[in-house]
């Protein structure tokens, strides 16, 4: 029983800024069918970002995160204006563009290696708290990204349900012509998309910065994992994504605490989220209708 416990709440805990990231990667594939390598770049920002903010103006952890979610919606916006939105027009096929995207994750790599350096970053923070969950001891920062997702789940929900623009969103992503016909304007819709979609990525880096270190590869390292979570799970909805992404790091949590080694643990999640797409015949990509 302690086994099964302490992999629930490590799984749940750890794996909370992966899940929120998810959720993010999850909005632009619905509306796009794009498989945008270049998100792996929007969790790696936002961990610099929020590292930024906090060691060059004194800002604690916590006051860092609704800047880092504002520049990273707006940096995803601008990726979107400057390099997606132009080659849709211009009618670039799916596999094309995701070929953009990954020549735009090494730009944005590279280009932050730039601007930061390439040394390590790590938050100057305190050591978090300590809360005792089921006998197991957890982070305030864990706590709190588990809040988030949370929070952003049900905030999505209701705006995709209940709101004037979730209708708009949905009738977007299912066919745009009829969108376009029915009086909504995709450009605004897309642009509030990308928005949020950048938001929920740029907050789940800044999570996973200040749990360990921040690294120009930190979002690429994890995007593997997001991009067969929301694969998996995407067919039933954020929803779906959610419980792929809980039930996938409390799979890892349990490998990796039976094994000892977290790639074995990684590599035994891969080959099962690779059975199942096979099994359902999911295919990676889609027309893509940005």
């Amino acid at each position: 029983m302690d086994f099964v416990t302490q992999s629930v709440v490590i799984g749940m805990t750890e794996y909370a800024p992966l899940v929120l990231a998810a959720i993010g990667f999850a909005l632009l594939y619905r509306l796009t069918g794009l498989i945008n390598v270049a998100y792996a770049e929007t969790l790696t920002l936002g961990a610099y970002f929020g590292v930024w903010l906090n060691t060059s103006f004194g800002l604690d952890f916590y006051a860092v995160l609704v800047p880092v979610g504002i520049l990273s919606g707006l940096l995803s916006v601008a990726t979107y204006l400057a390099v997606f939105r132009p080659a849709h027009r211009r009618n670039v096929g799916a596999l094309e563009m995701i070929i953009i995207s990954f020549g735009l994750s090494i730009f944005l790599r590279y280009g932050l290696q730039f601007v930061f350096g390439y040394p390590v970053r790590y938050f100057d923070v305190p050591p978090p708290d300590t809360v005792v969950v089921l006998g197991v001891g957890v982070g305030s920062f864990r706590i709190l990204a588990i809040v988030s997702v949370a929070v952003l789940s049900l905030v999505l929900y209701l705006f995709i349900q209940r709101t004037s623009y979730g209708l708009k969103v949905r009738a977007l992503a299912s066919d745009e012509a009829l969108a376009k016909v029915s009086g909504i304007h995709p450009l605004v819709v897309t642009l509030l998309i990308w928005f949020i979609a950048g938001v929920a990525g740029g907050l789940a880096g800044a999570f996973l910065g200040v749990g360990s270190a921040v690294a120009p590869l930190l979002g690429w390292r994890q995007f593997l994992f997001i991009l067969l979570v929301v694969l998996v799970g995407g067919s039933w909805g954020l929803g779906g994504v959610i419980v792929a992404g809980v039930v996938a790091g409390i799979a890892v949590a349990a490998m990796t605490l039976q094994f000892g080694q977290v790639l074995y643990a990684q590599l035994i999640l891969i080959i099962a989220f690779i059975v199942i797409l096979k099994i359902r015949g999911t295919r990676l990509t889609e027309t893509a209708k940005v």
